[in-house]
C-alpha cells in the first residue's frame, strides 16, 4: 500500500508539463539557443506545479478544499480551475518562442484535457491521473510519429508507466476500472482530436 502511495504521488498528472519539458530538453530542442534549458525548466515547474500546489494547500488550509488528495469530486473543482489559469499563463509563455511548438502543444491538448476533467468531474469522479497519462502518452505518441529516433522509446516509457501507475490507484481504491479506463482513453483520444484538428 506505501509503495502505491509512493507511486501515485510520483505520477501525479500535476508534475506532467515538467516531464514533458525535460524530455523536450533531453533530445536538443534547444540546442541553438544555449542557457535556456534551466529558464525554461524553472517557469515551467514553477507554473504548472510549484505555484498550484502551493494555492492548493493554501485552498486546504482555508477550507475550500477538504484534503489535499482530493479523494472527494467536488474538491476538485477548484484545483482543475486553478491549473487552467496557470496552463494557459505558461502557454502564452511558450507560444511566444517558435522552436517550442510542440510544447505549446502539449500545453494546448493539457488544457482542453484539464478543461474536459472539470466538466466530468461536475458529474462524476473520472480518474485525473489516467486522463493525464492519456494525454501525455498520445502527445509522445505523435512526436514519435514525427521523429521516431527521438520518442519513441519515450512514448514506451509513458506507456509502462501508464499502466504502473494506473495499478497503484487501483491498489489504493481510488478509482473504479471504469473511472480508470476511461478517463485514459479520454486523455489519449483528446490529444489526437486536438493534432487532427490542428493540422486543418
Amino acid at each position: 500500500m506505501k509503495t502505491a502511495k509512493i507511486i501515485s504521488i510520483i505520477g501525479h498528472p500535476i508534475f506532467h508539463p515538467t516531464w514533458m519539458m525535460i524530455v523536450l530538453l533531453l533530445s536538443g530542442i534547444t540546442r541553438f539557443t544555449p542557457g535556456n534549458d534551466i529558464t525554461y525548466l524553472t517557469i515551467t515547474l514553477s507554473m504548472t506545479c510549484l505555484l498550484p500546489a502551493l494555492i492548493i494547500v493554501i485552498m486546504k488550509k482555508w477550507h475550500i478544499i477538504s484534503s489535499i488528495e482530493m479523494e472527494d469530486r467536488d474538491d476538485r473543482l477548484a484545483p482543475l480551475f486553478v491549473m487552467l489559469l496557470f496552463l494557459y499563463a505558461t502557454l502564452r509563455f511558450f507560444d511566444k518562442i517558435e522552436m517550442m511548438g510542440l510544447y505549446s502543444f502539449y500545453l494546448t491538448a493539457t488544457i482542453v484535457v484539464t478543461l474536459l476533467a472539470f466538466v466530468i468531474t461536475l458529474f462524476w469522479k473520472i480518474s485525473l491521473h489516467a486522463l493525464g497519462w492519456g494525454c501525455l502518452t498520445a502527445s509522445l505518441f505523435i512526436m514519435a510519429i514525427a521523429s521516431i529516433h527521438l520518442y519513441l522509446l519515450y512514448f514506451i516509457a509513458s506507456i509502462i508507466i501508464s499502466g504502473i501507475v494506473a495499478a497503484a490507484r487501483l491498489k489504493l481504491k481510488s478509482h473504479s476500472n471504469a473511472q480508470i479506463y476511461l478517463g485514459y482513453a479520454m486523455g489519449f483520444a483528446t490529444v489526437i482530436i486536438v493534432f487532427v484538428l490542428s493540422a486543418f
